[in-house]
């Protein structure tokens, strides 16, 4: 706080109490969490103390918590500050609360002394009394603001509390116009109140009023009543002014609290929808045109995971100051999510105007983020849901933007869409395929093919690679590509997942008891399920249970699921790879390749992706890449399978550039159980022929 400020700091709440029952102190810090009581609980206390009911308090939280906040402004807290605090916004705020506190305690002092200077004054001026009256004493001297005017607005009687906020004292304002004393506007409004007042003869209801002193804005609840003689006249108005600063504050902070994310500051879901049916009202009115914007942080959890949840919480912070920045003065921007924003813009005249200003917004969100030292940098993805053209209900948009928004992610990330009918179709065939997933799941509609991996220097079949069908009762058999986006999108894939593994499992238990030997099963295990179960447990437990050997099973995964929990998942690729089940790399070269990640996990082979395998009888270069993959793989133990060999051209250049597997339709296409069993079954037809 720097010079003239004394800080005693307390450990224990309880010390600190017995601390405030001897001293006074000018301003409260409270941690929220604290051992023995919360803060709220010790604010209480405090209050309940003969000189602890003024005290300004300031709440520390750490995390978003509502309830707490509002535990604490019912126990009677005046701000809050969430932990982190910065030194600037901490100094500012507790300045601004003891500035506040010192302003109305000179107040009080000032109306004593008022009040005593008065009392000697007069009894100079009245022969026939010594002082003043008890109770122009006790008016003088409460914190209430009593004034008494005339009909033409000049002061008849006010008291010491109201003369002490102009400085005055009350003999030397008695007799001058009060209007001309305040700001004109404010005086203004009280000349009107008070004209309503002389005219009715009846009391003014209760209204609140600002006022600004010595630059502290305080709020004060007025009443104004007629003043009248002994003939019943109104001769006047007789002003009251409670200051209600600090209860307005808790009243405010509520009302924040309940319409405001706490993180950021930003409006929350329920401010938006109150704000976006306004804009829906008005372009039903006037037909003025306006868009929500549906924005979604890419990346957004890596840097959540990787730098801490502290950088996270900075970063969206940030983030919704340029929200703020991008905006006009009569459009709003609201946290309705982790990760996840919507904006309103208003007054749009087209499509293109709204495609300029989101190719701004996204230029200024990229900009690098400094947070403690090191640079950040997310992109956003967009949806955009036109108003009124796409639909007139609130949610109906939000549901229309976010289906943009997804087709923005998967169109690449980092741009905007708008919303199309088509979306919506989509949206909806997707509901429709989630429903009858879960049908397939409890009615085990799912069945296993194998596809045939082949060592290219003795052609021997060494692999399988499991490729889950669908048996649809309507549609027919129905491949991967079919369904499971939906079932990654919809949570199911952590079941279809488990369940084949399980399949698998019993494959080769089946095998095993028909007396046929077994090629090693590859399963393929998505990035969600790394995020949302244990798969090392779902693998260990199924390999246990079935009693299988874990070296006949591989897992493959992609590189993206490295870029999510980095640490976690590699300790658990470590575990499955101690107990003897592979790991293979899939679709190499097409996703986030690197080398520190290829270094550290512990693969024991590398696929190739058929993007690269097309190309290789036309392209020198996809030649020289699969080379320098295949020499870099078998520098880090690797053995390098690749896919989508369709051709005896393509076998030939693969083997002479060092891969050491393959698989594809030229070597053998994806089969059946009983299928694989025959093949399996035959010496004769355990090595791949291009005869056959």
């Amino acid at each position: 706080m720097g010079n003239g400020f004394d800080v005693h700091c307390f450990e224990s709440p309880v010390r600190a109490l017995t601390f405030l029952e001897r001293e006074r102190v000018d301003l409260l810090i409270v941690d929220y969490r604290m051992p023995e009581m919360s803060g709220a609980e010790f604010i209480r206390k405090v209050r309940s103390m003969p000189a602890g009911g003024d005290i300004p308090a300031i709440v520390i939280t750490a995390h978003q918590d509502r309830e707490c906040r509002i535990a604490a402004l019912d126990a009677g807290a005046t701000d809050f500050l969430q932990s982190p605090v910065s030194q600037p916004e901490f100094k500012e705020r507790s300045l601004l609360l003891l500035e506040q506190r010192e302003r109305k305690r000179e107040i009080a002092r000032r109306a004593t002394d008022l009040g005593r200077h008065a009392v000697r004054g007069d009894s100079e001026l009245r022969s026939d009394e010594s002082a003043k009256s008890m109770l122009e004493q006790i008016i003088d001297t409460i914190p209430i603001m009593i004034n008494a005017l005339d009909k033409d607005g000049k002061c008849l009687f006010l008291n010491a509390y109201q003369s002490a906020m102009f400085d005055r004292l009350p003999n030397e304002l008695v007799g001058r116009e009060m209007y001309a004393l305040v700001p004109e506007k404010f005086g203004e409004r009280e000349r009107r109140r008070d004209a309503i007042v002389l005219e009715s003869g009846e009391p003014l209801p209760h209204y609140e009023e600002r006022l600004t002193n010595d630059g502290v804005e305080l709020i004060f609840h007025c009443n104004k009543n007629p003043l009248m003689n002994r003939e019943g006249e109104t001769i006047g108005v007789l002003t009251t002014a409670v200051d209600i600063t600090a209860r307005k504050f808790a009243e405010e902070h509520r009302t924040h609290l309940a319409l405001h994310d706490m993180l950021t500051g930003l409006p929350n879901r329920a401010l938006l929808g109150e704000r976006l049916g306004q804009a829906i009202a008005e372009s039903r009115g006037d037909g003025e045109s306006a868009a929500l914007l549906l924005l979604d942080l890419d990346r957004f959890k890596i840097i959540n995971d990787t730098r801490g949840h502290q950088t996270g919480d900075i970063l969206l912070r940030e983030v919704a100051e340029r929200l703020g920045g991008f905006l006009n003065s009569d459009e709003i921007a609201a946290r309705i999510g982790g990760d996840e924003f919507a904006l309103v813009l208003r007054g749009v005249e087209d499509a293109e105007e709204i495609s300029r200003r989101c190719a701004n917004l996204l230029r200024d969100i990229n900009r690098p983020y400094l947070i403690n030292g090191v640079e950040q940098i997310v992109g956003a993805s967009i949806g955009i849901a036109l108003i009124p053209d796409d639909g007139s209900d609130a949610d109906e948009l939000l549901r229309l933007a976010d289906l943009a928004m997804y087709d923005a992610k998967a169109r690449g990330r980092n741009g905007f869409c708008f919303f199309s009918p088509e979306l919506n179709q989509v949206a909806q065939a997707n509901a429709r395929t989630e429903m009858e997933l879960r049908e397939a799941i409890a009615k085990d509609q799912f069945e296993l093919e194998y596809q045939p991996v082949v060592a290219l220097g003795t052609r021997e079949y060494v692999g399988l690679e499991a490729l889950i069908r669908w048996n649809h009762p309507v549609r027919g058999r129905l491949l991967p590509k079919d369904f499971l986006n939906v079932a990654n999108d919809s949570g199911l894939m952590d079941l279809i997942g488990n369940w084949v593994i399980e399949a698998a499992c019993r494959q080769i238990v089946d095998f095993e008891a028909r007396g046929i030997m077994v090629p090693r099963i590859s399963i393929n295990i998505s990035p969600r399920q790394f995020q949302t179960q244990d798969v090392v447990h779902e693998m260990l437990s199924r390999v246990q249970r079935f009693g299988v050997d874990p070296d006949l099973l591989c897992i493959e995964i992609t590189e993206e699921v490295l870029l999510e929990r980095n640490r976690e998942i590699l300790d658990a690729l470590a575990t499955l790879r101690r107990a003897g089940i592979n790991i293979s790399i899939d679709d190499f070269g097409t996703g986030y390749s690197s080398l520190q990640y290829l270094r550290d996990l512990p693969a024991s082979r590398l696929k190739i992706d058929r993007a690269f395998v097309s190309r290789i009888t036309e392209s020198s270069v996809d030649r020289a890449i699969i080379s320098t993959i295949a020499h870099l793989a078998h520098a880090l133990q690797m053995r390098v399978v690749a896919e989508g060999v369709e051709t005896q051209a393509q076998f030939d250049l693969l083997r002479a550039s060092g891969c050491d597997e393959v698989q594809g339709w030229l070597t053998g296409r994806p089969m059946g159980s009983e299928a694989l069993a025959s093949m399996l079954a035959n010496d004769a037809t355990r090595v791949w022929s291009n005869k056959r």
